[in-house]
């Protein structure tokens, strides 16, 4: 699938294929400057290190924007019947070890507690929607997208690449978890709708309480 996108003044062509190995650094850097931007770069990769571990453990599909041979975007998920796994696989341990070296690092502490912190609220999300009847086969674990490469259609094509992986495998409704420093519109454009919500108090006096939701969608019939 290809998506023209202007790139260093030139039009260049974004091709989605599936995650590769190789990938791995460049989208792990696009995770620090995403949500971590706010540490010192050590610790920012160490913390994105965690999140991106943590994602993989429980992925079952990955796809991957290039643009003029680098990575930059990637949206993955998973489908519970395409996931045979251990919930203690690879990725689980390479995320727990990531988080070890972290508490070591200039600022680390703070890093890995909003993860857990991000993590337990996830956790209780999923359990508050469950409570009210709310139940799912599929989740978009994770979607990122360099800022240079948006505006030009490539996150509507990343996510339609996905919701077809979900047709084939069979599911119709899927959820993701969101929050106030993502494009929620976004999703609310793509059709899904909140299902619940929990709020953190800013952690810095002055700034605004995140806000966490859990949305759902269903996919949609092919075009």
């Amino acid at each position: 699938m290809l998506s023209r996108i202007s790139h260093n003044g030139n039009m260049s062509e974004a091709i989605i294929r599936t995650l590769r190995r190789d990938d791995y650094p460049a989208l792990i850097d696009l995770v620090r400057r995403t949500w971590y931007a706010e540490f010192d770069e050590r610790t920012g990769l160490l913390a994105a290190e965690a999140d991106w571990e943590n994602c993989l453990a429980r992925t079952t599909n990955a796809f991957v924007a290039e643009l003029d041979g680098q990575p930059v975007a990637l949206i993955v998920g998973r489908v519970d019947a395409l996931d045979h796994r251990s919930p203690l696989n690879s990725h689980r341990i390479n995320s727990w070890n990531a988080l070890a070296r972290l508490v070591f690092a200039k600022g680390g502490i703070k890093a890995a507690g909003e993860i857990l912190g991000i993590l337990g609220i996830d956790k209780r999300l999923r359990a508050q929607a469950a409570s009210a009847g709310h139940d799912y086969a599929a989740e978009v674990v994770l979607f990122v997208l360099d800022p240079a490469a948006r505006g030009h259609g490539l996150g509507r094509r990343m996510f339609e690449t996905l919701m077809d992986a979900f047709r084939l495998a069979g599911v119709r409704d899927y959820f993701l978890f969101t929050d106030t420093t993502c494009d929620v519109g976004f999703y609310v454009h793509r059709g899904l709708t909140q299902v619940c919500e929990q709020s953190l108090p800013a952690s810095v006096p002055g700034e605004n309480p995140s806000s966490f939701y859990l949305y759902e969608g269903s996919v949609p019939e092919p075009a």
